[in-house]
Parts: C-alpha cells; structure tokens; sequence
C-alpha cells in the first residue's frame, strides 16, 4: 500500500532546479494553449486531494469503475464507426454522384430553412 502512494509522489514531484532552468523559455506547447508540465502536476495533485482520503482497496473500486465507463464508451465508438462505414457504403452504392462535387456548406446540418 505504502509503495503505490509513493508511486504518486514520485510521479507529482516538481522538477529539479536543471529543469527549472531549462524551462525558462516559452515552449511551443506553451505557445499553443497546452499545459506545461508544471500545469500538468498541479493537476494530477489536486486530483490526487480527492483521492488522498480513500483507502487503497476503494482507490482500487473506482479504477475498475473507471475502466467499465472506458470500456462502453469504446464499445459505443465502434458502433458509431460501423454505423458511417455502413452509410458511406451505401451512399457510393446508391448515390455516389455526391461524393464527386466539392462539399460547399450552404447550410449547417439540421437546419433547414424556411422560405
């Protein structure tokens, strides 16, 4: 038990002072709205707050709820995939003239205008 906290703690440790240094200069992750590293931890840390009073067995309980949630949401992901592989197909079976004109948005899906 002792160990996978202090897997946590190793994972949330601030950089050395070399790293500091290094850090100095803008990134271009930093340039494009992504989190540095330092971002990164203080995430993770105060994640971590709500975690921090739960036992090791209970930590664990919520992984495995966790991984249920992934798991559907891959499974739903699939189906939405198969769902427009199967559309496309039938698109180039039936009318695969659309599929040859430049798309042009004259309009946003599911609106329709009156006149």
């Amino acid at each position: 038990m002792e160990s996978f906290w202090m897997l946590i703690y190793n994972h949330t440790k601030k950089p050395s002072s070399s790293e500091d240094l290094s850090k100095k200069n803008v990134s271009p992750e930093k340039k494009q709205g992504k989190k540095t590293r330092k971002e990164e931890a203080d995430q993770l840390q105060s994640s971590m707050a709500a975690y921090s009073s739960l036992s090791f067995e209970e930590v664990v309980q919520e992984l495995i709820k966790q991984k249920e949630v992934v798991k559907k949401k891959d499974a739903h992901i699939r189906e939405l995939e198969d769902y427009i592989d199967n559309l496309l197909v039938r698109v180039m079976e039936e009318t695969p003239s659309i599929l040859r004109t430049p798309y042009e948005p004259k309009r946003k899906a599911g609106k329709i205008s009156k006149k």
